[in-house]
C-alpha cells in the first residue's frame, strides 16, 4: 500500500467510526451512544425531565405490560448512567423478553453489561445456565456460547474449560449456518472470539490477523446498514458501528502483544478525539482511555499511560461500575503496572490492594485480579516480607505440583521467590532461586518462546532482572564483594533486557520470509502445534489439581469422619483415582514438553541464522571471549537510574573487567545530549555553532573507561554494545587524556577502532555463521530517491549538507493541521556525488551499479539480485517507527512508485527476506544510527541485515556534509579494495584519522562533526 494510500484508508476508518458508536458484544456490552444507553428504535426516548418519575412508577404484573415498562424504565436510565440500575433492568427485560419477537436479544445484552460493569462471576453462571435451555433459538445459544467463551478466556479460567466451551460455540455455529444464512453480527462476533482463542493457544499472528477480518467485515456491515436507512440513530446502524468499534477495541491488544504498540496508539487515540468531540460516549470514551493506557505502558511511557487509566477510571467508577467488572479491572491494572514502571511502589500496593479490597464477592473476578506473584512483589517492596514470602511459596509449590521442576513457569516462580528473599536479606537462597530463573531466561532459548513480556508477567521477569542489577550495583558501590558469577550473570541480564526492546517486532516481521522456505515454515508449525499440545497436556493436569484440592477438602471438613465408613472408603478411593490420574497426566505432559524441546533443537540446527534472529542465547563473557580474537575486546555499557554497569571483555583469557560509574541513565543522556550539540555543528544556528570542548569529552572517558584502563591498553579493536541514549554516541571521539595546551587531542579514535553492536548476542550470531566466499561484483547503490513523481529530478548543486530536520517542518510526521505528502520529503541530490565517489574508488561501473532518482525504488531493491555484490548502499532518508501513520517499524524511504498498492517504504519485513553476501552495508541516511526509544528501531534494522546477509552495516548518527561523505565513504572502502587492511573497522578508523591529520581534506574536515557521525555496526574483520 502507498503512503497516500494508507492515509486515506486511515481516513476512512476515521470517517466509518465517527458515527455513534455501540460496543463490541464480546468485549462488552449492549449499544452505546453518548449520554447513555442506544435503545431499539421501537422504543420510545424518555425526556431528561422525566427520567426520575419513570424510574419510580411501580411495575405493572401483566407480562406485557410489564415488559412495555421495564424497556421505559431502560430509555430512563440512560441519563443517570447508573450501570447497577442498567444492569438490573437488563436481567429482567432478558427474562420478560422470552418469546417475544427479538426479546431473547435481551439476554445477550445482560450478558455483556453484566460481565462488563457488573459481576463477572454472576454473568459466566447465567450463561452457562441459559446455554442448557434448549428452547432458546439457535441463533441466540450460539451467541450466548460465544460470550461464554469470550468471558472464560479473558478472566483466566481452567484451560480445558475455555477449550470446551469454544468447541461447543464452534458446533452450534455449524448447526447455525446449515440452517441458514447467519446475520453479520454473529460472524463479527465468532471472529471477535476466535481472536481470543489464537491467543490462549499461542497464535498472536493468526490472532490479529483474524480481527482485521472482523475489521472488515464490521466495515461492510455498516456500508450495508448506512445504506439502507438514512437516520444516524438507527439502532441497526448503532449495533454494525458498535461491533467496528469494538473490533477496533480488540485489536489495540492484539497488536500490543505483536509489538505493533505505535499502530495500537493512533487507534487509541483517534478514537479519543471522537469521545471529545462528543461522537463518542463517556463510557466508549473511558475504554478507549485505558486501551490508550495499555499501549503506552507497553512502549514505557509511564506518565502519560498513567494519566490515561486514572482518568478511565474516574469515568468508569462516575458511572456506577462495579469493582467486579471487566472494565474497571483493566482500567486499575494499567493504573498499578504505570506505577511500577515509574517504581511508585506504595501507590501501586495502595491502588491495586484497595482494588481487590473493593470486590464484591465474586470468586471468578477476585480469583482474575488477585495475582499472588504480583502481591508477593509488591509486598516485599513495601516492607511485608512474611506476606511476600507466603505469597510466593505458595505460587513456587502450586507449580511445581503442576508443572514439574525444570518447567519454566515453575523457574519463573523460583524467580519471584528469589527477589523475596533477595529484600528480605537471605542472599544464599536467593541466589538458588536465580539460578533457576536464569536457566529459564538466559541459558536457553526456549525462553523468548515460552516466557512472554506483557502484562504481569512481563513485570515479573523486569522486577526480578532489575533487582539482581539492583544488588551488584549497591555491593558495587559499597566497595563490597561481588562474585565473578554474579558479574557475568548481571551482564546476561542486560544483554536480555536491550534485546527484548526490539525482539517481538523481529519474530513478528518473518511472515514474508517463513513463506519463501516451506521447510522452515513446516517445522515452525510442528513447534506450533507441540507447544499448543503441551500446554493443553498441563491444563488437563491443572484440570485435575483442581478436582483433587476440591476432594481433599470436603475429606477434611468437620463433619467428614461421621460420615458412613462406606461413604468415607469410596471418597478415598475416588481421592486415590484422581492422584493417580494426575501422576499419569503429569508424565503425559513432561513427555510433551520434551518432544517441543526436541523440535526446537532440530530448528536451531537446520536453520541457526533463524533461531539467532528470533530466539537468540545470550552469551556468557566466557562464552564471548572465546570469539574474540587478539586485540579485540566487547564494551557492554548498561545505565540504571543510580548508575551505570560497565564491563570489558577481551580475548586474553583475564576474568571479566567491571565497574560502576555514578552517573545513571538521566544525567548520562543529559551529557550525550550536550555532547552530541557540541559534535553536530549541521544542529545549530547558522553563526551559532558551538566551541568543541574536549574536556567534556575526557570527563566521560574518564568516567565510563578510566578504571577500565590496564585492560583496555592492549586493545586495537573495541567492540561496543549500548542501547538508550550511548547508542547515538560515537564512542571514537571519547577524549583519553586531559587536553593540554599546545597538544593534539587524545581521541580514543587514535588508540583503537571501534565498532557498535545492538546487544553481545549479534556478535555471538555473526561468528558463528560460516564465512561465504566474497561477492563477485564490488557495489549496487540505491540513492537521491525521486520523492515526488511529478516534480522533475532535481540537479546536483553546489556541495551542502543534506537536510536536517532542525529549522525545517518535519515533512516525514504526519500533521493534524497540514496532512501529510510523501512527495513533501526533501529530495536528496547531492547524495549523487557521494555514490560516484563510492563507486569510482570500488571500480564500479556507474551506469548498472548505481540506482538512482525515479528509479531507486522499493520494488528495485527486492527485484535486485544482491547477493553477489560486496557493498550495498543506501542514500536516502531513515525513518523510525511513528513518524509516518500505521509505520511501526524502520524503514528506509525510496522512490516514489505509481503502480497501485507499491510502498515506497523498504521496512524492516522486507530487509528480513534480501539475500546479501555483503561485507558492508551503507546507510547513508539522516540519523540511521540515532534510532528511536533509545536506540530501538536501529538495532531491530541492524539485525534485520545481519540476518540477511552483511556482516556490518555502516550508518550515520547525524546528517553529514555532502563533500566529506563522498571523501570518507570512497577513503574507507578503497583501504579495504587496496588490501591496504582486511579489518573494516580499521578502513574506517585510518579514514577517519587522515580527516583528522589533513591527509584528507587538507584540514577542512578535522572537526569530528566531519569524521565522527559514521558507525561501524557488526563484524570489525570478519
Amino acid at each position: 500500500m502507498s503512503l497516500r494510500l494508507a492515509l486515506l484508508v486511515l481516513a476512512a476508518l476515521a470517517a466509518l467510526a465517527a458515527a455513534p458508536a455501540a460496543q463490541s458484544q464480546a468485549e462488552s456490552d449492549a449499544a452505546e451512544e453518548a449520554p447513555g444507553l442506544a435503545l431499539p428504535s421501537n422504543i420510545a426516548p424518555v425526556a431528561k425531565e422525566d427520567a426520575a418519575r419513570v424510574l419510580e412508577e411501580p411495575l405493572p404484573t401483566e407480562p406485557a405490560a410489564r415488559y412495555l415498562a421495564l424497556q421505559r424504565q431502560l430509555a430512563a436510565a440512560q441519563w443517570s448512567i447508573d450501570r447497577p440500575r442498567i444492569n438490573g433492568l437488563l436481567r429482567q427485560l432478558a427474562d420478560a423478553g422470552r418469546g417475544r419477537p427479538d426479546g431473547e436479544a435481551w439476554i445477550v445484552r445482560y450478558l455483556g453489561a453484566e460481565f462488563q460493569y457488573g459481576s463477572q462471576g454472576k454473568a459466566v453462571e447465567a450463561a452457562e445456565a441459559w446455554l442448557t435451555d434448549n428452547s432458546l433459538p439457535l441463533i441466540s445459544r450460539t451467541e450466548i456460547s460465544l460470550l461464554l467463551t469470550y468471558d472464560l478466556i479473558v478472566t483466566n479460567a481452567d484451560r480445558f474449560r475455555s477449550e470446551r466451551a469454544w468447541s461447543n460455540a464452534e458446533s452450534l455455529f455449524a448447526q447455525a449456518l446449515k440452517a441458514g444464512a447467519l446475520p453479520q453480527r454473529l460472524q463479527a462476533h465468532r471472529l471477535q472470539v476466535r481472536s481470543e482463542v489464537e491467543r490462549l493457544r499461542g497464535d498472536q499472528a493468526g490472532s490479529v490477523a483474524t480481527l482485521r477480518e472482523a475489521a472488515r467485515i464490521g466495515k461492510a456491515w455498516i456500508q450495508t446498514e448506512q445504506r439502507r436507512s438514512s437516520n444516524p440513530r438507527d439502532q441497526q446502524v448503532l449495533d454494525a458501528a458498535g461491533w467496528y468499534d469494538g473490533t477496533l477495541g480488540l485489536l489495540t491488544y492484539a497488536l500490543v502483544r505483536v509489538s505493533r504498540p505505535q499502530e495500537a496508539i493512533e487507534i487509541a487515540q483517534g478514537r479519543i478525539a471522537q469521545w471529545r468531540a462528543g461522537v463518542l460516549s463517556d463510557i466508549l470514551g473511558a475504554r478507549w482511555n485505558y486501551r490508550l493506557a495499555t499501549s503506552l505502558v507497553s512502549v514505557q511511557r509511564y506518565e502519560p499511560g498513567l494519566a490515561a487509566a486514572r482518568e478511565a477510571d474516574r469515568m468508569l467508577r462516575a458511572a456506577g461500575t462495579s469493582a467486579a467488572s471487566q472494565t474497571l479491572w483493566l482500567a486499575r491494572r494499567e493504573w498499578v503496572l504505570a506505577l511500577i514502571g515509574l517504581h511508585r511502589w506504595q501507590e501501586a500496593d495502595t491502588v491495586y490492594r484497595s482494588f481487590i479490597a473493593e470486590m464484591p464477592p465474586d470468586v471468578l473476578a477476585r480469583t482474575r485480579a488477585s495475582d499472588n506473584q504480583l502481591l508477593a512483589l509488591l509486598a516485599v517492596k513495601n516492607g511485608r516480607f512474611e506476606e511476600a514470602v507466603s505469597l510466593a511459596e505458595r505460587s513456587y509449590r502450586y507449580r511445581l505440583r503442576l508443572f514439574g521442576a525444570r518447567h519454566p513457569s515453575t523457574q519463573e516462580a523460583a524467580g519471584v521467590r528469589g527477589v523475596v528473599r533477595l529484600l528480605k536479606g537471605e542472599v544464599v537462597n536467593a541466589m538458588m532461586d536465580y539460578d533457576e530463573l536464569f536457566a529459564a531466561t538466559l541459558d536457553t532459548q526456549a525462553g523468548w518462546l515460552d516466557l512472554g513480556l506483557k502484562g504481569f508477567r512481563g513485570y515479573v521477569f523486569g522486577i526480578a532482572f532489575d533487582e539482581f542489577l539492583q544488588f551488584v550495583t549497591q555491593r558495587s558501590l559499597k566497595g563490597e564483594r561481588v562474585s565473578p558469577e554474579q558479574i557475568d550473570r548481571a551482564m546476561q541480564i542486560a544483554d536480555r533486557l536491550n534485546l527484548s526492546v526490539t525482539q517481538e517486532a523481529l519474530n513478528d516481521s518473518t511472515a514474508r520470509l517463513l513463506a519463501a522456505t516451506p521447510a522452515l515454515r513446516d517445522l515452525l508449525e510442528r513447534e506450533q502445534a507441540q507447544r499448543q499440545a503441551a500446554r493443553a497436556a498441563f491444563a488437563l493436569v491443572e484440570s485435575s489439581i483442581a478436582q483433587e484440592a476440591a476432594l481433599r477438602r470436603e475429606t477434611q471438613a468437620d463433619d467428614y469422619k461421621a460420615r458412613p465408613e462406606a461413604d468415607r472408603k469410596a471418597m478415598d478411593d475416588k481421592l486415590r483415582a484422581v492422584r493417580d490420574q494426575i501422576k499419569a497426566q503429569q508424565a503425559a505432559a513432561a513427555d510433551g514438553q520434551a518432544t517441543l524441546a526436541k523440535q526446537r533443537e532440530v530448528i536451531a540446527k537446520q536453520f541457526p541464522s533463524y533461531a539467532d534472529l528470533v530466539t537468540p542465547t545470550t552469551p556468557s563473557p566466557t562464552q564471548l571471549r572465546r570469539l574474540l580474537g587478539p586485540g579485540e575486546a566487547v564494551l557492554v555499557v548498561h545505565p540504571r537510574d543510580d548508575a551505570t554497569l560497565v564491563w570489558l571483555v577481551g580475548a586474553d583469557g583475564a576474568r571479566t573487567a567491571f565497574h560502576v560509574a555514578k552517573p545513571g541513565a538521566a544525567e548520562l543522556a543529559k551529557r550525550v545530549a550536550e555532547l552530541r550539540r557540541m559534535l553536530d555543528l549541521g544542529a545549530a544556528p547558522a553563526g551559532r555553532e558551538p566551541a568543541l570542548q574536549p574536556a567534556l569529552l575526557h570527563a566521560l572517558y574518564r568516567g565510563l573507561l578510566g578504571p577500565l584502563e590496564p585492560a583496555l591498553r592492549e586493545v586495537r579493536s573495541l567492540i561496543v554494545a549500548s542501547q538508550g541514549e550511548l547508542a547515538s554516541l560515537p564512542w571514537g571521539t571519547l577524549v583519553t587524556r586531559a587536553p593540554e595546551a599546545g597538544q593534539p587531542t587524545a581521541w580514543l579514535l587514535r588508540q583503537m577502532a571501534v565498532t557498535q553492536l545492538p546487544t553481545p548476542s549479534a556478535l555471538q550470531a555473526l561468528r558463528r555463521a560460516a564465512a561465504a566466499a566474497p561477492a563477485a561484483k564490488a557495489l549496487l547503490a540505491f540513492g537521491d530517491p525521486l520523492f515526488n513523481p511529478a516534480a522533475a529530478a532535481v540537479p546536483a548543486g553546489p556541495v551542502r549538507h543534506l537536510a536536517s530536520d532542525a529549522g525545517n517542518r518535519n515533512l516525514s510526521s504526519y500533521d493534524a493541521e497540514q496532512g501529510f505528502r510523501y512527495a513533501d520529503m526533501p529530495p536528496l541530490p547531492e547524495t549523487r556525488d557521494e555514490l560516484i565517489a563510492l563507486a569510482a574508488a570500488l571500480g564500479a561501473n556507474v551506469p548498472t551499479d548505481l540506482v538512482l532518482g525515479a528509479s531507486a525504488t522499493r520494488r528495485a531493491v527486492l527485484d535486485a539480485n544482491l547477493a553477489d555484490r560486496r557493498v550495498v548502499a543506501f542514500a536516502t532518508h531513515g525513518l523510525m517507527p511513528g513518524e509516518l501513520p500505521g509505520v511501526s517499524k524502520p524503514a528506509l524511504a525510496m522512490a516514489a512508485d505509481a503502480r497501485a498498492g507499491e510502498s515506497p517504504l523498504l521496512e524492516l519485513d522486507d530487509v528480513l527476506s534480501l539475500r546479501l553476501n555483503a561485507q558492508t552495508v551503507l546507510l547513508s541516511a539522516c540519523n540511521t544510527a540515532a534510532g528511536e526509544q533509545g536506540g530501538a528501531a536501529m538495532s531491530g534494522l541492524v539485525r534485520g541485515f545481519f540476518f540477511a546477509g552483511t556482516r556490518s552495516v555502516l550508518a550515520t548518527h547525524w546528517a553529514v556534509e555532502s563533500q566529506s561523505a563522498a571523501a570518507l565513504s570512497a577513503a574507507t572502502f578503497a583501504n579495504q579494495a587496496k588490501g591496504a587492511t582486511t579489518a573494516r573497522a580499521e578502513s574506517l578508523r585510518q579514514a577517519q584519522l587522515a580527516m583528522i591529520d589533513g591527509t584528507l581534506g587538507a584540514g577542512r574536515w578535522a572537526h569530528p562533526f566531519y569524521w565522527a557521525p559514521y558507525a561501524l555496526f557488526g563484524d570489525p574483520q570478519r
